[in-house]
């Protein structure tokens, strides 16, 4: 049986491996299969924080090649915003989608009607 942490941290680099090799969208899919699968109480939680590790993990990575900081820097400039604030609402993204597609699916699936022969 594998521990908590380290099925935490296989559901980050999912989420991660997931959007670097297809896209954003992956993360709700992801996070709904979490759901229906997960026996844990708090598995809507648990599917926040990990896709927040997971594009964290994308983050690093990406500030290991180039300058992400002045990146976010210029790109705030732009938007009016401070660098940070991107970086945060960057992490805020998957966490919200995760959340929401971990909460949600399961409940409707359970609520679903059954099919009798």
């Amino acid at each position: 049986m594998l521990s908590r942490l380290v099925k935490a941290v296989l559901l980050a680099e999912a989420f991660a491996v997931a959007t670097f090799g297809l896209g954003w969208w992956t993360v709700p899919v992801i996070a709904a299969l979490y759901g229906i699968a997960s026996t844990n109480p708090h598995r809507a939680r648990t599917a926040a924080l990990c896709a927040v590790g997971g594009w964290a993990t994308l983050l690093l990575l990406d500030a290991i090649k180039g300058p992400v900081s002045a990146m976010a820097s210029r790109l705030g400039g732009v938007m009016g915003l401070p660098g940070v604030v991107l970086l945060l609402i960057t992490l805020i993204f998957p966490a919200l989608l995760a959340w929401s597609a971990a909460a949600i699916v399961p409940s409707l699936r359970a609520s679903a009607p059954k099919a009798s022969l």
